[in-house]
């Protein structure tokens, strides 16, 4: 279950917002009534309950906006537990200090926003010993370790009582959707996002479509993609509604992994029995030593962006590889039957130097196109284009160079810069395919210019659906729902532009 917290400084904003989760589908609501600016009336808060509820009135050194004295506080939680609430959230430290009564179930809480304590089992026992129905420990992350020896300490403390445990911040956010595979009765989620209880929570509609936190059991298998930045990605989303779509018991989460730390925040991960992994930025390279085997593209590009785990055996791919040369192709018409590449002899210009770029360019000339490599940075350019086998020419030239094909593998005209182009429109001429690989926006000024100047585009939607289509292919065996894909990145877009 999803539990949806709610916090207004007015009464009728609260009730309000109450019967709008409600009617969204929250099943639980945790009132903070800590958040409320003016005297508390809870015969107006309680008579008429939307939902079942957790009555919660936190104080600051927990994280909560309590104004009023101690005493006022231990005054409301009695009461509104002999009104009959359904959950009454008591600190660890009072929790004794206040008897069990009716049906109220307790929930026995302990926060901490500045660290995650090293005794987590022994505050999960106290927590236990004062009388709790559900134990809940959320604390702040400052390491995958940190995230990871919470979530333990919860499932170690849910084969007694359902335990709730939260890695707060971002380096826990995949804490607040595993949690249920491990005995988690719920997870906490906020509803309105312009209101953040916690670092790192997650939003209701969120929980519950991408990444279907109800469907999640003991049996449940783990993905995930690692990077950092992490937080934007839309993989979770895509990926969780394509196993849905088949009916396969897995999840995929988000797991942030600083530069650096890869070997070790996995190793110490290696208790969730991951089955497969997207990587990205920056651990695409880290990634190759912990490989046991790879396919052609990761050996010849050194660049990992898959790893698919079977009987503890790692082996990776490299899907942006493939699905960056399969719609290129798609857009002369695809392979010949005689296997030589329609992109043979195309002359190419690519705008950038990164991994994408160099990514791309091998491929390209693999097929036989005269590839062109240019970069605000000449000497990174010359020195990606030695690499590769192609030529580069000068960033002033690259609206003269006259191509086929120019693709843009620079972040110019990315979210939320939207209004930029990496070349001006005297770049683009009639019938050139032009390719952005950004995907946020869909729609750059890059390809905007390129339509009205009548080129054929393709965007960088095409190329992530792809690659995650052979992502879930690879770690299923399954035949991706591409259609449902791309409506999941629409949709996600959709919501994310301003």
């Amino acid at each position: 279950m999803i539990c949806v917290t709610l916090g207004r400084g007015r009464h009728r904003t609260l009730l309000e917002e109450w019967g709008q989760a409600a009617e969204a589908g929250a099943e639980l609501v945790e009132l903070r009534i800590d958040c409320l600016r003016s005297e508390i009336n809870l015969k107006r808060l309680l008579t008429d309950r939307r939902t079942p509820i957790v009555f919660t009135v936190r104080r600051g050194a927990d994280g909560g906006l309590w104004r009023g004295n101690e005493e006022k506080r231990l005054l409301l939680l009695r009461e509104a537990i002999v009104t009959g609430v359904e959950y009454v959230d008591l600190e660890l430290d009072i929790a004794k200090s206040i008897p069990r009564f009716g049906k109220t179930k307790r929930i026995v809480s302990y926060h901490n926003f500045r660290e995650t304590p090293a005794d987590l089992d022994t505050i999960a026992e106290q927590a236990r010993e004062a009388n709790a129905d559900v134990v809940k420990i959320a604390t702040m992350a400052k390491s995958v370790a940190d995230a990871s020896r919470i979530l333990e300490a919860a499932a170690r403390s849910s084969e007694k009582v359902p335990t709730v445990g939260i890695a707060m911040g971002p380096l826990g956010v995949f804490t607040r959707v595993l949690g249920r595979k491990f005995g988690a009765p719920f997870t906490f989620a906020g509803f309105n996002p312009e209101r953040i209880f916690a670092p790192g929570m997650l939003q209701f509609d969120e929980l519950r479509r991408d990444y279907g936190y109800e469907r999640i059991n003991a049996q449940t298998e783990v993905y995930a993609v690692l990077g950092d930045p992490i937080a934007h990605s839309l993989s979770p989303a895509v990926h969780n509604a394509a196993f849905q779509k088949l009916g396969i018991n897995a999840v995929y989460v988000p797991l942030l992994i600083p530069n650096g730390k890869l070997r070790d925040s996995l190793d110490l991960l290696s208790w969730l029995d991951i089955k497969g992994m997207s990587v990205t930025i920056p651990h695409k390279e880290a990634i190759l030593p912990m490989l046991r085997q790879a396919d052609g593209a990761v050996d010849r590009l050194k660049a990992c962006n898959t790893v698919v785990i079977k009987d503890k055996v790692w082996t990776g791919h490299n899907t942006d590889y493939h699905a960056a040369m399969g719609v290129l192709e798609e857009a002369y018409g695809g392979a010949t039957s005689d296997e030589v590449s329609v992109l043979m002899d195309k002359q190419v210009l690519i705008l950038g130097a990164g991994g994408v770029a160099r990514t791309i360019a091998y491929g390209l000339s693999r097929r036989g196109a005269g590839v062109a490599i240019t970069n605000r940075d000449d000497e990174r350019a010359a020195r990606v284009a030695a690499e590769v086998g192609c030529r580069h020419i000068s960033w002033a030239a690259r609206a003269s160079t006259p191509c086929d094909i120019l693709i843009n593998g620079t972040p110019v005209g990315m979210h939320p810069n939207v209004d930029e182009s990496p070349v001006p429109p005297a770049a683009f001429r009639a019938g050139m395919v032009v390719f952005d690989t950004i995907y946020h926006p869909e729609n750059t000024m890059f390809l905007k210019l390129a339509r009205e100047r009548e080129c054929r585009t393709i965007s960088g939607v095409d190329m992530f659906v792809r690659q995650a289509a052979l992502q879930f292919t690879l770690f299923t065996g399954k035949n991706a729902p591409d259609d449902l894909m791309r409506q999941v990145v629409a949709r996600k877009l959709g919501v994310t532009r301003d």
